[in-house]
Parts: structure tokens; sequence; C-alpha cells
């Protein structure tokens, strides 16, 4: 009998969970209560490579989303900026370093899976003030590019996309037999209790990390989390509860 599991993703975001849960059985049904918007900013990216070209130090990009690499090497060819696709690169996980190299980027490091374990490991293989491209997300949580500052180095985010909430009319149906949903951000969290009606749904929730459990927690909702804050755990324990 099929197992079903519901996560606040876009169905070309769940590929990697289909992958690893599909041996086990187990259904990864989207719900996609936030959907991928282009972002197109021109002018700021022209200031922050006038601010690059003048810095007297190393560049780095960094990147916390599996979103971001391919959005950013499109704008820098379009933008003829190419000569930024061969900076070293810093991504925030796994997941985003395998979009990175996918996109033709140069990974140099990967983080722990969180910004705020990013942002200390590559401050402490930082020699010098460094000047770091953000490229990101319109909504973004704070602590990657200000603990970068806080330690010296010069962070210039670039907005490459934006995340806006899906019309609930536009929203797949739950369907029956679900077994646990998966909250992927705070946002996704708040979402996901519109669509549902305001109460979550009768089963286990997991959150990808404490973040998103302490959101889901001020909504009343009892998340567990992986033991580490990657798809890869997240499948290990939906497998084996």
């Amino acid at each position: 009998m099929s197992r079903f599991v519901l996560i606040t993703r876009q169905p070309a975001d769940c590929a990697e969970l289909k992958a690893l849960l599909k041996p086990a059985g187990i259904t990864v049904r989207p719900y996609p209560v936030l959907r991928l918007i282009d972002v197109r900013d021109d002018p700021k990216w022209r200031k922050t490579m006038d601010r690059q070209s003048q810095f007297d130090g190393q560049t780095w990009l960094v990147l916390a989303s599996p979103r971001a690499p391919q959005r950013f090497v499109e704008s820098c060819r379009r933008l003829q900026a190419e000569h930024l696709l061969t900076l070293p690169t810093a991504a925030v996980g796994k997941a985003t370093a395998r979009a990175a190299e996918e996109a033709g980027l140069n990974v140099a490091l990967v983080g722990p899976g969180t910004g705020k374990g990013l942002a200390r490991e590559l401050a402490a293989k930082l020699e010098a003030p460094t000047f770091v491209i953000f490229a990101c997300g319109k909504e973004r949580r704070p602590e990657l590019p200000r603990d970068l500052d806080e330690a010296g180095h010069t962070v210039a985010p670039l907005e490459v996309y934006r995340m806006e909430p899906t019309p609930p009319r536009e929203l797949p149906p739950l369907g029956p037999s679900l077994e646990a949903v998966v909250l992927t951000s705070p946002r996704s969290t708040t979402l996901y209790l519109e669509g549902v009606g305001g109460m979550a749904l009768p089963c286990q929730h997991w959150a990808l990390g404490p973040t998103t459990q302490q959101a889901a927690a001020a909504h009343g909702i009892d998340c567990l989390i992986p033991n580490e804050p990657t798809i890869e755990s997240l499948a290990e324990e939906l497998c084996r509860n």
C-alpha cells in the first residue's frame, strides 16, 4: 500500500525527495503554496558590478537556495557580466551546490545546510576582507549576510527571484491517506495553514530545520526535524517513521 507525504514545494523542487522515498513506497504530493517569479533589477546589477570592480580584494559568490544559480547565470550572460561566472562559490548545502555545479559555477565551499553555518565556514576560510555577491530571493533569512558583514566582509545582495503566494484556487487537492506534512519555510507554514482552512492536517508534521520548526510552533503545530537540515536526512526519517 502506498504512503503519501505532502510537502510545501513546487513539483520541480521535489525530484530529489521523490527519488529517495520511492524505494520505500512513499509518494510525494507537492503542495506549492509559493510560486517562483524571476526578478530582473538591471540598475541594481550595474551598481553591484561597479562596486565589485572598485573593491580592492577578492570576490566570492554566495548561494543559499537551489533556485538562485541558474537565474544568476542567465542574468550574468544577459548583462555581459560573464566574468562573475568564474568566481569561487559558496553554497549553503548539497542541493544548492548541485544546482550551482549544474549551472556551470565554480563551487569552492559547501556549507552544512544553514545560512548561519555557511557564514561561519566561509568567514573562517577568508583571510582578508572580501566582496561577497549574494544571489538570493527577495524574501530571505538575515543571518547569512549579517554574519558575513559582522566578520568584516562587504555583502552585496542581488535578488534573482521572488516567491509569491499561490492563489488558493490554484492549489492542488490534498488527496487522501496523508501520513505526514513537510513544511519547508516559515512563510510556507503560514500559507499552508491558510490553504487547509486554518487548522493543521491530522498527521505528523516535519520541518526542514529549527527556524521553520519554531515558526510552526508559533502557529500551534508540533513539528519534528531531521538530524541534519538536508533532504537526505529528512528522507531517512520519513522512511523510518
